[in-house]
């Protein structure tokens, strides 16, 4: 999971109106089916800002950081919209005054947005109205936009997305996350996989490279070395698909120049 950083990013000032317009009419409605009824009537709007919330992540799903093989990207309400449902897979109500409110919005694969669904468990201090506080809710989730929740995954050389520790409350979230978005799709694990098949190879060649130079040096093997280090400079750079995992492959090698590229 990459961290997506959105200080100094906001949609257009015209599609803030819309939305803010919108969220005062549901505020208004006398009941919930009003206000789904006015969430239905103007669903195009969270739509509308596909682009803008792609381009934050350089084209890549928030969650997986896939561009194709994690099916067509929808925009993910974070805290659902209507209907909320937790760990014992009962409905604690959803988040009809977030619905338009673009920092609630989340970049998806397909894949993940389908098993995701309306879940999202909270363990302690449910929001249920707009003068809840959700920064004080207990989430199950981990969230890409919050840069220590990032921290929390890693990958293996299967392509296997895990949590970083094997217990406690930090074990729990990854597991969850891993679960209900489907972090583990076969298509993303195959795609990691090779990833890192790659990577790896690159960087026991730069070694043998570097090692050959070392006792006895040679411009040609020099060319060789900066040539594959641009390769895996490309691999993580934040533009390119599965990055972390990229990451995750030069930290276990332990070499140091590779970690170095891990940072």
């Amino acid at each position: 999971m990459m961290y997506i950083n959105r200080l100094g990013k906001s949609p257009s000032q015209d599609w803030l109106n819309q939305a803010d317009k919108i969220t005062k009419q549901l505020l208004n409605a006398a009941s919930l089916q009003e206000k789904n009824a006015i969430i239905d009537a103007n669903q195009h709007l969270w739509g509308e800002l596909k682009d803008f919330l792609l381009e934050i992540s350089h084209q890549k799903c928030w969650y997986s950081e896939a561009k194709d093989s994690y099916n067509h990207l929808h925009v993910d309400h974070f805290r659902p919209k209507k209907s909320s449902f937790g760990i014992d897979k009962k409905d604690y109500g959803g988040y009809w005054w977030l619905a338009f409110h673009w920092k609630n919005y989340r970049v998806c694969g397909g894949a993940g947005n389908i098993m995701k669904k309306d879940k999202f468990a909270v363990k302690n201090n449910k929001a249920n109205n707009p003068n809840s506080n959700i920064e004080d809710e207990v989430i199950y989730f981990l969230d890409p936009t919050d840069e220590e929740d990032t921290l929390k995954l890693t990958f293996n050389s299967n392509g296997e997305v895990m949590p970083i520790i094997a217990s406690g409350w930090d074990y729990e979230r990854a597991m969850y996350t891993i679960k209900n978005l489907n972090l583990n799709f076969k298509n993303l694990k195959e795609a990691r996989k090779t990833l890192w098949s790659k990577c790896s190879a690159l960087v026991f060649e730069i070694q043998d490279l570097m090692a050959q130079n070392n006792l006895n040096f040679s411009p040609y093997r020099k060319g060789q070395i900066t040539a594959k280090l641009a390769q895996l400079r490309e691999l993580t750079d934040k533009k390119s698909v599965f990055s972390e995992t990229i990451k995750a492959c030069l930290r276990s090698t332990g070499i140091q120049w590779a970690l170095t590229y891990a940072a």
